[in-house]
């Protein structure tokens, strides 16, 4: 193997110019009827509104419900596997989605007004705005502004990739501008997953190429390398970056631009303040996994709304937390006279052994408490009939001998009378009505 065959291979698929300008023809060039026939019986078309390397997007009218919608036709099926499950993944992804930064899907299904030539067709919500793309041309975009932007489709790629899909082709011709009040910050919505793909999915395209749009890929995607959700936070990195420059980053061929990312960083300038080049810096790393999550981003973004200079906020650089250990508790003074093992040693620096809450055999017993009163309550419980009524008379007989005892000591003895010495005559008499007036 040559120095040559070790080099990342680039393959580029160029868009199917060759079917965009048949299908072109056709529609263009077909009858009156034909164009004045609503599509599926249904859909009336009007303008061209967009035109694709696959599809060209009208304006139309929904006859059954009287409401204006976006109609994406695809060209003419062809035998073409890769182009087939193309469009049929785009129908099935989109019909999954619901999300207010996405373009919301009304109906699927299949053009057979051209005999022999049934095309698939698509009717989305219509964005009554311009795209990012245009935007851009009239002038680079404001931190506030572009805070918004940024942080609405970031939104909407935490969305997509939540649910396991890698949109692979951002860029500002899919980023529509939408005005929700007067005065506010236009609402963005990301259309376009045609070349959506399921991560670790079935490939849609054959092994070591590319879809995409040359000028907003990845490292990853242009080397033909499998993606994941990162591609899509680089391919928005570049898309901030020429919000803020006014210009494409990698511009020139296909081929040219998809080499120059692997060659060059992307060149900030260096007036953009600090917050912001570090952030888009962090969006465009070479590694995938240097890149910050949708999650992450619309976080950063989302404090950018309401910074007082629309700065974003900082970028975790580690994805996996460490919590900190506890703070270690002071050691005990050992006690005086204490027996071996304190002070320095093996176990320690005051040799105590630490304590292992999970280990049985290394916490201390418990001191042994007395028996409490329960114990008393669950014997009398478990004893017979018999037993408890003589215990009760027991009781009873001890408290009653207890209340005698007490009213005998309560009761006051009786006073002993003091004789008095015998005294006859009338003096005797005398003493005797004395003591029987005193007597109660």
């Amino acid at each position: 193997m040559t120095a040559a065959d070790t080099r990342p291979r680039i393959i580029l698929v160029e868009r199917r110019r060759g079917a965009q300008g048949r299908y072109g023809d056709i529609v263009d060039s077909s009858p009156n009827s034909i164009m004045a026939e609503p599509l599926g019986g249904r859909y009336q078309l009007g303008d061209v509104i967009g035109r694709g390397g696959m599809a060209s997007v009208y304006t139309a009218k929904d006859l059954n419900l009287g409401r204006d919608v976006a109609l994406k036709l695809f060209a003419p099926q062809s035998a073409d596997p890769d182009e087939l499950r193309r469009q049929e993944a785009e129908i099935e992804l989109l019909a999954t989605l619901n999300h207010p930064s996405l373009v919301t899907l009304f109906d699927a299904g299949t053009d057979t007004r051209i005999p022999n030539e049934p095309r698939p067709f698509l009717t989305m919500e219509l964005v009554d705005g311009q795209d990012l793309r245009t935007r851009i041309r009239h002038s680079p975009l404001p931190l506030d502004e572009l805070a918004v932007v940024g942080a609405g489709i970031a939104d909407a790629l935490a969305y997509v990739h939540g649910l396991g899909i890698v949109h692979r082709d951002i860029k500002p011709a899919n980023i529509l501008l939408v005005p929700v009040r007067p005065g506010e910050p236009l609402r963005p919505k990301l259309t376009d997953f045609g070349i959506a793909r399921i991560i670790d999915g079935t490939r849609l395209t054959a092994t070591g190429t590319m879809v995409g749009t040359a000028a907003y890929l990845s490292p990853e995607q242009a080397r033909g390398a499998d993606l994941g959700p990162a591609s899509d936070i680089y391919s928005l990195g570049l898309v901030l970056l020429e919000c803020l420059k006014g210009q494409v980053e990698y511009p020139g061929s296909a081929v040219e631009s998809a080499v120059a990312r692997l060659h060059r960083a992307p060149a900030i300038p260096a007036e953009v303040p600090a917050e912001w080049a570090r952030l888009i810096r962090a969006m465009t790393a070479l590694d995938p996994l240097d890149r910050p999550s949708a999650a992450e981003l619309e976080a950063a973004l989302r404090y950018a709304l309401v910074s007082p200079g629309s700065l974003p906020g900082p970028i975790k650089e580690d994805h996996t937390r460490v919590l900190p250990s506890p703070p270690a508790r002071p050691a005990r003074p050992p006690r005086p006279g204490a027996g071996p093992g304190t002070g320095t040693g093996a176990l320690g620096t005051t040799g105590t052994r630490p304590l292992n809450l999970l280990d049985p055999a290394a916490v201390p017993p418990r001191p042994r408490r007395r028996p409490s009163l329960s114990r008393g309550t669950a014997w009398f419980r478990r004893a017979g009939l018999r037993t408890r009524v003589a215990l009760v008379l027991a009781v009873v007989a001890v408290l009653a001998v207890g209340a005698v005892i007490a009213v005998a000591l309560s009761t006051p003895a009786p006073v002993d009378v003091v004789p008095y010495p015998i005294v006859t005559g009338p003096l005797g008499d005398h003493l005797k009505d004395l003591q029987k007036s005193v007597e109660p």
